[in-house]
């Protein structure tokens, strides 16, 4: 008797941890990812950044080839930074994410991958040395990764 008291007890109280850990994005929180979100955003521009001034000869590959892992880095944990309650609706004027991330998760989720799939070729072309694919893939990774994205999934803030 005592087991299966114990056993609910647990239970009941595992299950009441999951529902508070579910619902507990508060207001603060999803204020933190969005902040979080816009930094990771910043950091991607610099080393895209970096990477450009390899591409035109003022930096050199291994400061490129770091740019590439850091920005395939972050565009693979792109996903964890928009969850639901951290769109413009709720932050208006500070989060550009539009609605359609969460009405049409599928589509964004593969405009992600498809800016995680170009960032590995660019990462590659850097690694290999050659200048030339590196540079049709910085263009791809800038017109279907990063405005791939940016297009459909994001209002521009004033």
């Amino acid at each position: 008797m005592k087991r299966i008291v114990g056993g609910a007890v647990a239970a009941s109280a595992l299950v009441a941890m999951l529902g508070w850990s579910a619902a507990s994005l508060s207001a603060p929180d999803a204020a933190s990812v969005v902040k979080e979100r816009q930094a990771t955003m910043k950091r991607q521009s610099a080393d895209l950044k970096s990477i450009k001034q390899y591409l035109d000869g003022s930096a050199d590959q291994a400061a490129a080839a770091k740019a590439a892992g850091n920005l395939l880095e972050a565009a693979s944990s792109l996903h964890t930074l928009f969850p639901k309650g951290t769109g413009m609706d709720e932050f208006p004027g500070k989060s550009g994410a539009k609605p359609v991330i969460w009405s049409e998760p599928d589509k964004f989720s593969a405009a992600q991958k498809t800016l995680v799939e170009d960032v590995q070729k660019l990462d590659a072309a850097i690694k290999s040395g050659d200048k030339k694919a590196a540079e049709e893939q910085f263009s791809n990774v800038g017109k279907n990764g990063c405005g791939g994205c940016h297009g459909t999934f994001r209002q521009k803030l004033s």
